[in-house]
């Protein structure tokens, strides 16, 4: 079976206000997995709650199709680093697509950076969208409108290696950008600008998403100490892996293991 990269976005562990007040989902996009890694959805669990709250988006190289149902918004949006301040105004519905990197610029031909760490509307890059009979549906409706549009813009579209590349990476991390240059056959300038191009990022900061997103994915699925991880996904010392897995969380990895014992127990 092929490796597919599915990145890890915990919001309800990480946020305790979150996780009482925001349901989150996702399904596989089996249909679509050439391009798109998930559906997923957010709903306020009581419209009662008129309050604030802080949305926490781990960083994952991904750029989603989102929707905000309740102020009835459309466009792609993308984070290369995470956002921890990300408010949410409830009660609250929306929902999205997470596309595969790299598969925004070759389903669109847009430049990825005009969508990484920005909102681009979605009538920028469709006019023929038709957002008011969109948004005058109800919110299930809509989710299977939201899934068949989805499909006519992934329709006919070719898969190339910039959005094979974190599948081909995402268990076995490299240790340095070369090995992305060798695979590709592109110069460390060359691929500088395709890797912007392509994903919004450069090759060393694909290279450090990978790498974390390994180091999540491990902790949350696997009984492996911080120490084993170290080993796998190749650090240089355990206080860089600490540190960097801090600035991309909030927290160290001890920190987050406690976080999921907390739950399971109060469950």
């Amino acid at each position: 079976m092929k490796n597919l990269y599915y990145p890890v976005q915990i919001p309800y562990i990480l946020s305790k206000e979150f996780s009482e007040n925001i349901k989150y989902s996702e399904e596989i996009a089996l249909d679509f997995e050439n391009f798109v890694i998930c559906f997923w959805e957010m709903q306020s669990v009581t419209e009662q709650n008129k309050s604030t709250i802080e949305n926490i988006i781990i960083t994952d190289g991904c750029i989603d199709l989102v929707v905000d149902f309740t102020t009835k918004q459309i466009g792609f949006s993308g984070m290369n680093k995470t956002e921890f301040h990300y408010r949410v105004n409830l009660p609250f519905q929306s929902m999205g697509a997470r596309f595969k990197p790299g598969a925004f610029y070759a389903i669109t031909s847009i430049p990825a950076t005009e969508a990484m760490n920005t909102f681009l509307p979605l009538k920028e890059v469709d006019k023929s969208f038709n957002d008011s009979l969109f948004f005058s549906l109800p919110f299930f409706e809509a989710k299977d409108y939201f899934k068949n549009y989805v499909g006519v813009l992934v329709k006919d579209k070719t898969v190339n290696e910039f959005v094979t590349l974190f599948d081909r990476f995402c268990e076995d991390v490299p240790k340095f950008c070369i090995e992305f240059y060798k695979m590709l056959h592109f110069s460390a300038r060359q691929c500088q600008r395709l890797f912007l191009k392509n994903f919004g990022m450069s090759p060393q900061l694909v290279l450090c998403v990978l790498r974390f997103q390994k180091c999540l994915k491990l902790l949350t699925s696997k009984s492996l100490s911080p120490g084993e991880i170290l080993d796998t996904v190749k650090y240089y010392d355990q206080s860089h892996f600490i540190k960097d897995f801090k600035r991309n969380i909030g927290l160290t990895p001890v920190e987050l293991i406690r976080k999921y014992s907390e739950m399971s127990t109060t469950k």
